[in-house]
């Protein structure tokens, strides 16, 4: 059955507080074990030679708690700090390198296309990838606050061992995570556990003081304190293991079988978990913060031999067999049959068996050619259909994502991966709807001759492409837009700004464009977004703006308008607040609605409680579909307007 993005990310909100009771829990448990500690200590050192009754009447215990506590709330602290930006700081943190997308390297080509492909499947941006460059094992995991601003970190051993479609069942298996709301999950985990593990730290940091000059029965008593610390110190990793895998162990489950619903090749995703069975290195991580991702990754990032039931990932083989028994069936048929044959067969070099190496491939994917005649109207659904898409991906969406791919020409896509030629070619898509020779006439001085060749270079290649095929283009280019700095960011979002307003018109297609642009290149874009609005009584008149939009775009009739507008207000408490004449905010005018008060009222919708997104896509595509029909005009604002809320929407496929 279908996973609802909405429920989702409602649970993993929830989750977050049985996270905390649990990090209560297991502070509660370290502030008592450290009492005891210093108690003992204190004994030993014969500074406190007094009953255990007198550590509570004197207050002795109050402190060494406040104590704790304040340790434990730090590291939290300061590790939260650290990864308050989102994914890429995750990235930074464990030395990932960012994989250079304009890469000529086979391997990392395929990794590329396939994240691309799985992206414009489901509506997600493009994720920044990362590569660990030193990891020799086979993992990935996903990491960031929301689903529209995540990074993807691959090892080396999984770029070098994959095939094609055991890398898209992997890739498929960390979007179920971005899709799930897993990521913020895990990445608030990784704070409180860094404040649980503090104690210890404190115990490395005494035991470090052994060789100092003086060795009297104080300095003696340091070694000991650093020691029990030490110890008390593996409850915190302890409980950490546990709440780790208590929280990983079924959302992988989860994971590999929305990896198999998407891609509907189960034989990808359980090849690629026998893979890391066959490869001597395993998925095993050997890093300074193996201990803090290991909940994050696609397979167990270290080894658990003798605690097996603290792993945070399930047995390869129980995963195997639940995604694919009769895949498991040939792996053991095949085990079996080379024991044999190693014990009783001696390998010889035969004329017919000596070719065999240069067998033609025969499973190997064949390229499709995307069809320029696919017909660009959109077939009919209804609006709950579509708004229900959201977070999801189905074949038929990874089959269009491929086509759309491969019909980018090979010098356009390595456009899309270089900063430079990224920028121009968003430039051209600004163009598209403008009058070519006055908008030509506006960029000339505005950019270098090098700039200008490149924007007129693929000019009639954007103009020629359909339109179903634009966003996914500009959703690729994002990842490489993001490797401008502040200030070149700045400046090209107002020299987008600029170029737009330069006809003096501002089309919902330009709405679309440079929203997403301000979305994806802000500061702020990988910050977790807090929910401020459980009621839609909250922001009733940032309803009345988005709804007055959809109605605009969908129809050029008044009275159609009117009637959508009007039919969907009915399902929403849109009345001004204090009135209680049962009064509705009416239809707002054209004139009445700028693209700041969209971007503005959009900024608040997006604290919205996940389930109350879902009304208000529904809504949306309501009133798009009024008339009887979806443009795909009204369908990238719909897909526009689920970004900025942080719900990726897959594309519309053609009928």
């Amino acid at each position: 059955m279908p996973v609802d993005f909405f429920s989702q990310q409602e649970k993993a909100k929830r989750y977050t507080k049985v996270l905390l009771l649990y990090f209560l829990m297991a502070i509660a448990l370290i502030v008592v074990a450290v009492n005891i500690v210093i108690y003992y200590f204190f004994m030993f050192v014969e500074l406190y030679p007094y009953t255990a009754s007198d550590w509570f009447s004197n207050g002795m215990v109050y402190y060494v708690s406040a104590a704790s506590c304040l340790l434990v709330l730090s590291g939290s602290f300061f590790r939260w700090l650290k990864l308050k930006s989102g994914g890429h700081s995750v990235a930074a943190m464990v030395g990932a390198k960012r994989l250079n997308l304009h890469t000529s390297d086979a391997r990392q080509r395929q990794l590329i296309n396939v994240v691309e492909e799985m992206s414009i499947a489901s509506g997600v941006p493009v994720p920044g990838l990362y590569v660990l460059e030193s990891e020799s094992g086979i993992n990935a995991f996903v990491a960031g606050y929301l689903p529209t601003e995540a990074v993807m970190v691959v090892t080396a051993g999984a770029i070098e061992h994959f095939t094609r479609d055991e890398m898209q069942g992997v890739v498929a298996h960390e979007f179920s995570h971005i899709l799930n709301g897993d990521m913020q999950i895990n990445i608030r985990l990784m704070a409180m556990l860094a404040g649980i593990l503090m104690i210890s730290s404190v115990g490395r940091l005494l035991m470090s003081g052994r060789n100092r000059q003086h060795r009297g029965r104080e300095s003696g008593g340091l070694v000991v304190l650093g020691f029990l610390l030490l110890s008390v110190g593996y409850i915190g990793v302890f409980f950490g293991r546990i709440i780790k895998s208590g929280v990983s162990r079924q959302r992988e489950f989860l994971a590999d079988a929305a990896s198999v619903q998407f891609t509907r090749n189960p034989k990808g995703i359980a090849s690629a978990l026998n893979k890391i069975r066959e490869v001597t290195t395993g998925s095993v991580l050997d890093n300074v913060y193996t201990e803090d991702m290991s909940h994050m990754c696609f397979a167990q990032a270290f080894s658990m031999r003798l605690t097996k039931w603290m792993a945070t990932h399930p047995p390869l083989m129980d995963r195997m067999k639940r995604i694919s028994p009769e895949f498991v069936g040939r792996v053991k048929a095949r085990a079996l049959n080379k024991k044999i044959n190693d014990k009783y067969n001696k390998k010889t070099e035969s004329p017919i068996n000596k070719g065999m190496g240069e067998a033609v491939n025969l499973s190997a994917e064949l390229v499709m050619n995307f069809s320029s005649e696919a017909d660009p109207v959109p077939s009919l659904v209804t609006a709950h259909d579509f708004a229900q898409t959201t977070g999801k991906i189905d074949q038929a969406h990874i089959e269009f994502a491929t086509k759309i791919h491969q019909s980018f020409s090979s010098e356009l896509m390595q456009a899309v991966h270089q900063r430079g030629m990224a920028k121009m070619l968003v430039l051209d898509m600004i163009l598209v709807k403008m009058d070519v020779e006055s908008g030509l006439k506006y960029l000339k001085p505005r950019l270098s001759n090098d700039e200008f060749n490149a924007l007129v270079q693929f000019k009639g290649e954007i103009k020629k492409l359909e339109n179903f095929q634009r966003l996914p283009l500009f959703e690729l280019m994002l990842p490489t837009l993001k490797l401008m700095d502040e200030n070149e960011k700045n400046t090209y979002i107002n020299l987008c700004e600029k170029f737009i307003k330069s006809d003096r018109r501002y089309t919902l297609y330009e709405f679309v464009l440079l929203s997403l642009l301000k979305q994806h290149l802000s500061p702020q874009s990988g910050a977790d977004i807090k929910i401020k609005y459980y009621s839609f009584k909250q922001v009733n008149k940032e309803l009345q703006l988005v709804f007055s939009v959809m109605a605009h775009s969908s129809s050029s009739h008044e009275d159609m308008r009117n009637a959508s507008y009007e039919k969907i207000s009915q399902n929403f408490p849109m009345n001004n607040a204090g009135d209680h004449s049962g009064k509705k905010l009416k239809l707002l005018e054209y004139k009445e609605i700028t693209p700041n008060k969209i971007t503005e009222a959009l900024k608040r919708l997006s604290q919205l409680s996940p389930i109350l997104k879902r009304s208000v896509l529904e809504a949306g595509a309501d009133i798009a579909m009024y008339d009887g029909q979806l443009k795909y005009t009204e369908a990238e604002l719909l897909r526009a307007i689920a970004d900025l809320l942080n719900c990726p929407l897959p594309p519309l496929l053609p009928s």
